[in-house]
């Protein structure tokens, strides 16, 4: 069973969760104060990551997500796409969350997603695994995109950013796996998505995943631990 851009009973707990993360500050730690920031190192960010896993880890990798997304936006060199996005992201009135694998090589994009050139823009297809906080109210996906070659351009990966009201865009999650209920997580389709030249995240591919690297490589071992140190659920033992 699947759920697209309506909401069940069921998925309520994933917008609460991501309130309270946003309550807790979690967004805005270790973001630069220009930017909305609080200024704090990423140890702090780290900690509060891990002390978070280790009372949900549901939680947790919303949290993980939506700071991933604001981290590609943080460093992304199209100001007027930040500026526009970063503020409501960093409240958690906007959820954010990108599609990747844990060792973020572009050769090792989790799903792809291919652009074709049009007349004025391009067309985007392709299929996004296993993306969290794929909030029923609205969203935006970081991904990266491979564009082909056309005419004066060789074929090159860039990053986007896309909303979920794009025309063309759709979600599913299996509302069977309770776990992907909690965290918002299911797929994203693109069947020819619209994408204009400005809404481009980052032309420089590979200095963006650095920086998205550095923070999840500090933050997902920092979850593992938490969940490790949980103990172990209790099974009560009745006589018949």
């Amino acid at each position: 069973m699947t759920s697209d851009l309506t909401s069940t009973g069921a998925e309520q707990a994933a917008p609460s969760r991501l309130t309270s993360v946003a309550r807790r500050g979690l967004l805005r730690c270790a973001v630069p104060l220009a930017q909305g920031g609080d200024g704090a190192p990423v140890d702090e960010l780290v900690s509060r990551i891990r002390e978070l896993a280790g009372q949900d880890m549901a939680s947790a990798r919303i949290a993980w997500a939506q700071r991933l997304a604001i981290e590609a936006l943080v460093h992304s060199p199209n100001i007027a796409l930040r500026e526009h996005l970063l503020p409501d992201l960093l409240t958690g009135a906007l959820a954010g969350t990108l599609s990747w694998r844990q060792d973020l090589t572009l050769a090792s994009a989790r799903s792809l997603v291919q652009a074709q050139p049009l007349e004025r823009g391009w067309h985007l297809n392709g299929l996004l695994d296993d993306v969290p906080n794929l909030q029923w109210e609205g969203y935006v996906v970081v991904c990266p995109v491979r564009f082909d070659a056309q005419v004066g351009q060789p074929q090159r990966w860039a990053w986007v950013v896309l909303r979920s009201e794009e025309d063309g865009l759709r979600h599913l999650i299996d509302v069977a796996r309770p776990q992907d209920v909690a965290t918002a997580s299911g797929t994203v389709r693109l069947n020819n998505v619209y994408f204009r030249e400005d809404e481009l995240l980052a032309d420089d591919p590979h200095r963006l995943a650095l920086h998205l690297q550095l923070l999840d490589q500090a933050l997902r071992p920092a979850m593992l631990a938490a969940a490790l140190s949980r103990p172990a659920p209790v099974h009560k033992k009745y006589e018949v």
